[in-house]
């Protein structure tokens, strides 16, 4: 086999296109490929009517390395004039049509981008930030438009920080840890926008929505679900224990505050005991507060309440679960500590959104850790001067696109 036979193998070419020359340049470590269109007439890429072929122009692109060498296809790239559409440049079956850069090299690049960092990969390519990105960009947007099908059973909704100007996102995300969409701001318009962008069909199979205690995202599920909104929020268990312990940490300080000077360095050495879960209490532990309780009253019926609250969530059953809170509310109300109603009010106001929680047995935490994966990708890339750059790393490294050019 000849060498333009090999390399029009290689480059899977069809008429009109052909290898007409291969040169190799040792000094560089390159290998020139110059493919050619033998053909007056080439159909209109926009129409497909035939048209005459009116000028060209030589372009250049990098492809996978042969052998030790670095490999380039040159091609003069022929433009025809339609009667419909007027100049129209031929596009290359090798390459999209604004890169420098063909679908299988390109392929390749986002392989190694996944399993390497974007430093790397540039030194070992000679490759500039930049043209990484772009390939990257390129390979989201093939994967957005080729996604057809999304898992929509339960859906989770957090933000997250993106810069130091404080600049947020909105990510929405499946069950699966898939990112379904991601949108500028925290606002409702944004978790809206995110709706907007998946297919009605499968946004309407939504059972829940997994959030934090936003009104900002509740008002977006009501506008965009109406009634049927009030069975689909769900409100995550971490955000209201996180509440709860505030607030007993809040009572178990004031009453320090006001204990005598000798008094004090023992109960604030043990302030971090009383948020200690049940199966990770030892018996010194269970001892120190249960003396703890003789002197911090406020603080024990606090403990008490969050650790009530602990119970109903994780034991009581779906069908018992709405007189339980509202005993449990009930009786916390009648404490009178202002810290603990605060939070109860809270309580009773999302009261539903728990319960639609504890039914389907979802909470944010997943959300909370494809939070902390954007972060950390952040972080390794000594930040994004872009925020377009970052959707698009985002999308690249849990958005389960299919980006490969087949």
């Amino acid at each position: 086999m000849d060498q333009l036979t090999l390399y029009n193998k290689i480059l899977q070419l069809k008429a009109p296109w052909e290898v007409s020359d291969v040169r190799l340049e040792e000094s560089n470590g390159q290998i020139t490929v110059v493919v050619s269109c033998n053909a007056s007439s080439i159909p209109c890429p926009k129409c497909g009517a035939d048209s005459k072929r009116y000028d060209s122009r030589i372009r250049r692109w990098r492809h996978l390395d042969t052998c030790q060498f670095q490999t380039i296809i040159e091609a003069d790239v022929p433009r025809v004039t339609c009667k419909e559409h007027g100049c129209v440049t031929i596009p290359v079956p090798w390459a999209e049509d604004s890169s420098r850069y063909t679908l299988l090299f390109e392929n390749q690049v986002l392989k190694w981008a996944a399993e390497t960092s974007i430093l790397a990969l540039t030194r070992q390519l000679k490759l500039s930030w930049n043209a990484v990105d772009g390939i990257i960009k390129r390979g989201v947007d093939r994967g957005l438009k080729r996604r057809r099908k999304f898992s929509c059973k339960h859906l989770f909704v957090d933000e997250t920080c993106v810069g130091k100007p404080r600049v947020f996102i909105t990510v929405l995300s499946n069950q699966l840890g898939q990112v379904l969409a991601i949108k500028d701001g925290r606002s409702s318009e944004s978790l809206l926008e995110c709706f907007s962008s998946i297919p009605v069909h499968d946004i309407n199979k939504m059972k829940s929505i997994s959030m934090d205690l936003s009104t900002a995202y509740k008002k977006a599920v009501y506008i965009r679900f109406g009634r049927r909104a009030k069975k689909l929020i769900a409100y995550d268990h971490f955000h209201i224990t996180k509440m709860l312990n505030e607030a007993l940490l809040h009572v178990q300080r004031s009453e320090v505050r006001s204990m005598p000077k000798l008094n004090k360095l023992e109960h604030y050495k043990s302030r971090f005991l009383w948020f200690k879960n049940k199966q990770n209490r030892t018996e010194e532990i269970e001892d120190t507060l249960d003396n703890q309780k003789q002197y911090l009253i406020k603080t024990a019926v606090v403990w008490y309440f969050k650790e009530q609250f602990r119970i109903i969530w994780k034991t009581v059953g779906h069908n018992q679960a709405k007189s339980a809170w509202k005993t449990w509310i009930k009786l916390a109300k009648e404490a009178g500590i202002r810290a603990l109603t605060s939070v109860v009010e809270t309580i009773e106001d999302s009261l539903e959104g728990i319960i639609n929680a504890m039914h389907h047995g979802v909470s944010n935490g997943r959300a909370e850790a494809l939070n902390n994966n954007i972060k950390a990708l952040g972080r390794q890339s000594r930040g994004y001067r872009n925020i377009e750059r970052y959707k698009s790393s985002i999308f690249f490294r849990y958005g389960g696109l299919d980006m490969a050019f087949h």
